[in-house]
């Protein structure tokens, strides 16, 4: 896998270019160059991806790991730096990028129930700029511009030599950046990845499987729908919960991070049986071997054998 160095980002931590994405990485005890061409291959994906330098024009950066940064959105933080007196930051900013942080908070902020929840989490997803890139390379250009990656380029542009903004801006900005890349790879295996960026989530994201969906149009069977959640929630760890729908109901299965956990969970089937009334719960099922989201995901983008982008593609 091949990657540009596009630029240093402060503290050990690079921008690079692979393929048509960027990302965020962080560099043990090495010094990388803007403009050096790296060489990469993926030499663990648990407790978090790392990456090994097999190949550079500068051979003394050879055998050091790089690790991919990936957090879930929060804005608190830089929200607060921005509004520190007695000059605020935010008063720097364009009225298009203040706008788009303080509906991304609202929308945040928003209490979910049954008949909002949906719509809320779709105006988060649509406001994030995933599609940004390739809305700016259609002519699109009122569209790219109006995203929270757009308002988050904007803040390193104007305080990317500060560093408390200049970090708090990062973080989020990269986590974007990472689900962009994500998508790229998991629409080679018919696969979408939805971020789920909860306040109330350490992680989340959203999984919808469509080679099944494509197998029964062609052989004209009956539709099925499976989606999977991959969550991170303190308090209650790690948790996936796997959604098949056909048309004779749905069958759910909850997986926790330990089987006390799962038992505990399992105590609020009826609870869940009450709530789902529009389809007929068929199937409901406990374990406890859930994985953190991060190595889920992982383990989907580097399947064993591969490299994390086709960049020949």
């Amino acid at each position: 896998m091949q990657a540009l160095v596009v630029n240093g980002a402060g503290e050990n931590k690079f921008v690079l270019d692979i393929g048509s994405s960027r990302l965020l990485v962080q560099a043990d005890s090495v010094t990388l160059s803007p403009g050096q061409t790296l060489q990469l291959e993926v030499t663990a994906t648990t407790p978090q991806l790392e990456l090994k330098i097999i190949s550079s024009s500068l051979q003394q950066y050879l055998g050091h790991s790089l690790s991919f940064i990936g957090q879930n959105i929060d804005l608190t933080a830089l929200l607060q730096l921005l509004q520190q007196p007695p000059n605020p930051a935010i008063e720097t900013l364009s009225s298009s990028s203040i706008q788009i942080l303080e509906n991304f908070i609202a929308l945040q902020q928003r209490p979910l129930n049954s008949t909002e929840g949906g719509n809320i989490l779709r105006q988060m997803i649509d406001s994030l700029g995933l599609q940004m890139e390739a809305k700016l390379h259609t002519g699109l250009k009122g569209e790219g511009t109006t995203t929270l990656k757009s308002a988050l380029l904007e803040i390193m542009h104007l305080f990317g030599e500060s560093e408390k903004i200049g970090e708090a801006s990062k973080t989020p900005l990269s986590t974007i950046e990472s689900f962009q890349l994500s998508q790229l790879r998991l629409a080679q295996e018919n696969t979408i990845i939805l971020p789920l960026p909860f306040p109330f989530l350490d992680q989340g994201y959203l999984l919808i499987d469509q080679k099944q969906e494509q197998e029964t149009e062609d052989q004209q069977k009956s539709k099925q729908l499976h989606f999977s959640l991959h969550l991170a929630l303190t308090g209650l760890g790690n948790l996936q919960i796997e959604f098949l729908q056909t048309d004779d109901g749905l069958w759910m299965r909850f997986n926790c991070d330990s089987q006390e956990k799962a038992d505990f969970v399992s105590q609020f089937s009826d609870d869940l049986k009450q709530q789902l009334t529009d389809v007929p719960l068929q199937g409901l099922s406990f374990s406890g071997t859930a994985n953190a989201p991060g190595t889920d995901l992982i383990r989907l983008l580097v399947p064993a054998g591969q490299s994390l982008l086709n960049t020949k593609v």
